[in-house]
């Protein structure tokens, strides 16, 4: 009986200090604004591949994400945007902070110019989507 609960007690600990060292589970991260439905539904995702900006400035950014918190998100990829008969794709760093129940509510966009001058632009999220 002494070994049972010994042994016991050895798998008691190690659960206890295997849940105390896991990392936050995806539902407990801030989520992201991903896109509106069809139907008008906007739709928040933890590390969404995707983003799109239709509503705001205008494309869609295919992200790979190098860190992701509670305070805030990075990440790189590329910005696509069409318009006027003309694609265009760039190279983009973003940033995503100021979380407000449980959602990221600013997202910074870093592109470089091909003159080599950084060019940032801060969008916040409303009711319907990013707005500059």
């Amino acid at each position: 009986m002494a070994k049972l609960r010994t042994a016991l007690m050895v798998v008691t600990m190690i659960v206890l200090a295997a849940s105390s060292a896991a990392p936050a589970t995806a539902s407990a991260l801030p989520r992201i604004w991903a896109t509106v439905t069809s139907k008008g539904v906007a739709v928040y995702k933890v590390r969404p591949r995707t983003i799109d900006l239709s509503e705001a400035a205008g494309g869609t950014l295919t992200l790979s994400w190098s860190s992701w918190t509670q305070s805030a998100a990075n990440g790189a990829g590329q910005a696509v945007a069409s318009g006027m008969g003309t694609t265009t794709t760039l190279n983009v760093k973003v940033h995503a902070s100021a979380v407000k129940r449980g959602k990221f509510t600013r997202l910074t966009l870093t592109t470089t110019a091909s003159n080599g001058t950084p060019d940032v632009e801060k969008l916040h999220l409303s009711a319907n989507g990013w707005i500059p």
